[in-house]
């Protein structure tokens, strides 16, 4: 019995599709099905034959036992019961009353979420009910289902050889009308067995519009610096799947770079904000209504930038100027800072179209400022020094000014730490409040200050880790840290309203370092 691996583009993940006339349908339910496994040997090898052939195809008549063999009988009964709900929503059966397409489709996913031990029975039913379906239509439906099984659920190793080959074979005939279908079914075994399948069933609205045909649906990505990416998600959709399609589009096509970019999925109502690990599916974070924003950031800064393209330069110059006006980037008062206020000021001016040749207002000033040190900059000396620059530099063009500030807010001595503000620490030397940072290497503990570092943990000491609950009704939530060495082992937990955004970046991050190590 000879195999050949088929490789995704994943190197280290082979799902083996059998190669020769092994593995079909016909030869799973004549080594697994129950009424197969009683007649053996009894009536002949060609009557067998024949009934397995019965066996693997389309019925009008719905099965009274389990097509295998089960010793508990409740599972023997949800199985029959399930195949009447499939025969309901392929149409083969009328449906009972007030229920609805929706409904059976959920009802026969919602089974296999709950017993495991139910997913090969569920699989040989829908395979068993699009083989040799004389209905059009009834064996659309199959399939659909079998599109929505196939990405959430995983056959057992004894049936998945025969299940890759069943879709392997019938997405290779171009006559048949479901080989595209097939093909889909094929990916989405694919993706699940690579990352896990999807974790929440689909809402109404999705599978009312896969009923209609439609497997797409729009949504839209809010890039830095109000670029809109509008693009299309399927059912199955993994986050490094978008990130590879828009990357690509900014110019950046290099996985190493792609890596170093990550999707935030962020509600609207509470605020909370998560980012997406590469392998997380899309579908899993959005909202039957529209309460969540799909944003992009650049989380790691490792691949040197390049500015060829103009998506590119705009992408990074919108995450720098938000982070460094709004405090995501820590800034402390001095005079050597008050210079650099200046710079950023005239560059952020030119940036703008038509705005070589005048001076900035007090008030695009302000605005070119950060937050954090409005109060502690004089808007007059701040006018002076920018007035003194215009002098004596010439203007640039708006893209070139975007690149020099670019390349002037990486020098900051804070950049590429993603910063949060943190009110509560457990190890009583470290004043509070302070800022926490995280890059691709390590932790900082900042003095909310004098920018004074207080304290490192590397990543790579970072032993474990997990969110806490807020002690209090009115308390913060947390998140508590297992660091050092086997010999010193240390725990730290602290407070911040970002608990849940901090501990999922820090996760990524991890992710994708390891990656690249």
């Amino acid at each position: 019995q000879s195999s050949v691996a088929s490789l995704t583009s994943e190197p280290n993940s082979i799902m083996l599709v059998p190669a020769g006339d092994h593995y079909t349908m016909m030869d799973f339910a004549t080594a697994y099905f129950r009424e197969l496994q009683s007649i053996q040997g009894l009536k002949g090898m060609s009557a067998e034959k024949k009934r397995a052939a019965d066996l693997v195809q389309h019925t009008k008549v719905p099965i009274q036992e389990s097509l295998l063999r089960y010793s508990d009988s409740e599972l023997n009964e949800l199985a029959t019961k399930n195949f009447k709900t499939l025969m309901r929503f392929m149409g083969d059966q009328s449906k009972l009353k007030n229920q609805n397409e929706v409904e059976c489709i959920y009802e026969i996913l919602q089974l296999c979420k709950e017993k495991e031990s139910l997913h090969d029975e569920v699989y040989c039913q829908v395979i068993k009910q699009v083989t040799h379906n004389p209905n059009q239509e009834s064996m659309l439906r199959g399939w659909l289902l079998l599109s929505l099984l196939t990405g959430y659920f995983l056959p057992s190793n004894i049936l998945m050889p025969y299940a890759t080959k069943f879709l392997q074979l019938a997405s290779s005939d171009p006559s048949s009308t479901h080989h595209d279908t097939a093909k889909i079914c094929q990916s989405n075994l694919r993706k699940n067995f690579m990352y896990g399948g999807r974790r929440h069933l689909p809402f109404p609205v999705e599978i009312e519009a896969l009923l209609k045909g439609r497997g797409a649906r729009q949504l839209v990505i809010l890039m830095p610096g109000g670029v809109e990416y509008l693009t299309r998600i399927k059912t199955f959709t993994v986050a490094k799947e978008l990130l590879q399609e828009i990357c690509e589009q900014m110019g950046a096509g290099e996985q190493e770079e792609i890596q170093e970019f990550v999707l935030f999925a962020i509600r609207s109502d509470n605020k909370t904000v998560r980012p997406l690990r590469s392998e997380e599916y899309l579908h899993d974070y959005l909202l039957e209504d529209k309460l969540v924003t799909v944003t992009l950031r650049r989380l790691i800064w490792r691949t040197p930038l390049h500015f060829e393209n103009k998506i590119y330069t705009d992408v990074h110059y919108g995450q720098m100027l938000w982070d460094y006006l709004n405090g995501r980037i820590l800034l402390s008062h001095s005079k050597e800072m008050e210079m650099q206020v200046g710079i950023l000021a005239m560059l952020q001016h030119w940036a703008k179209t038509e705005q070589q040749n005048s001076a900035p207002s007090r008030e695009e000033l302000k605005e070119y400022t950060p937050k954090t040190l409005q109060s502690s900059i004089s808007p007059q000396a701040l006018q002076n020094h920018v007035a003194m620059l215009l002098r004596t530099r010439q203007p640039l063009q708006p893209v070139n000014a975007k690149i020099q500030f670019i390349e002037h807010v990486m020098k900051l001595p804070f950049f590429g730490y993603n910063t949060y503000f943190v009110e509560r620490v457990s190890d009583d030397t470290i004043p509070v409040p302070c800022f926490f940072g995280v890059n691709k290497e390590e932790i900082i503990v900042v003095d909310g200050i004098t920018q004074a570092i207080s304290c490192v943990i590397p990543l790579k000491e970072l032993q474990k880790m997990r969110t806490l609950q807020p002690i209090s009704a009115a308390g913060l939530p947390g998140i508590e840290l297992n660091y050092g060495s086997a010999a010193s082992p240390k725990t730290m937990w602290l407070e911040l309203s970002q608990a849940k955004e901090m501990y999922h970046t820090i996760v990524v991050i991890l992710d994708k370092t390891e990656l690249h190590h």
